[in-house]
């Protein structure tokens, strides 16, 4: 592993196969201006499973400029990825982007989960935009990019008032949930096939707990994972 402020990972104690790494934030931010860079190689066989220690808190730089976080997965064949850090806030005036890329291969499982929450407590958003690209044995599978807000993009014509949002995508059968609808006064939710046994999940509602009751991206199987290396 190679690290430097803010991005630092540490390895986390684990008594099984599967290597885990705990995402630690190493200085306030993204701030107005960062640019981030993270890249992830999962080896053949390997299986990495990251948390992190606390959110990821959006603020906005003294010049106003954005902030972007470009994140580059690439998963050999039989390798295995469990992502799934703390949520990301948008706090008032910020402006951010994070880009993430997965290339896998055919054989890879995974579940790679990112979620948002517009604004701390009773605080208006920033802006933010999630993209999300997902290929496998060089065919794009996921292509979308989703910008929350104030102002018009709360509206019903864009991503709405919800101030919790959730995407996520899993890879072949070990992570795969179940496909399904929810539509609530509190939540609305779905989970949908892709291409080469990759699922979607998305859902929004005005907090995140709501969406943690749907239990969206239970596995229907257990993982197994060998020594892992990254």
């Amino acid at each position: 592993m190679s690290c430097e402020v803010p991005l630092l990972f540490r390895e986390a104690r684990t008594d099984g196969p599967t290597l885990a790494l705990s995402w630690v934030n190493g200085a306030a931010g993204p701030v107005g201006g960062d640019r981030l860079q993270l890249s992830l190689r999962v080896e053949e066989g390997a299986a990495v499973r990251i948390r992190s220690t606390g959110a990821a808190m959006v603020h906005p730089g003294p010049s106003g400029a954005p902030s972007t976080f470009d994140i580059d997965i690439t998963l050999a064949a039989g390798a295995t990825l469990d992502w799934w850090p703390e949520p990301t806030v948008s706090v008032q005036r910020s402006r951010h982007r994070t880009s993430m890329l997965v290339t896998a291969h055919a054989d890879a499982s995974a579940r790679v989960v990112e979620s948002v929450v517009r604004g701390r407590h009773a605080e208006p958003a920033g802006r933010l935009a999630l993209h999300q690209r997902v290929v496998i044995e060089g065919v794009p599978i996921l292509d979308q990019e989703l910008e929350l807000a104030d102002g018009p993009w709360s509206g019903p014509g864009a991503h709405g008032p919800a101030r919790a949002v959730l995407s996520a995508v899993t890879l072949g059968e070990a992570f795969a949930p179940a496909s399904r609808s929810i539509v609530t006064p509190e939540v609305v939710a779905a989970v949908f096939a892709l291409d080469r046994r990759a699922m979607l999940a998305t859902a929004t509602a005005d907090d995140l707990r709501a969406i943690d009751a749907l239990d969206l991206l239970a596995a229907r199987t257990s993982v197994a994972g060998s020594a892992a290396m990254v």
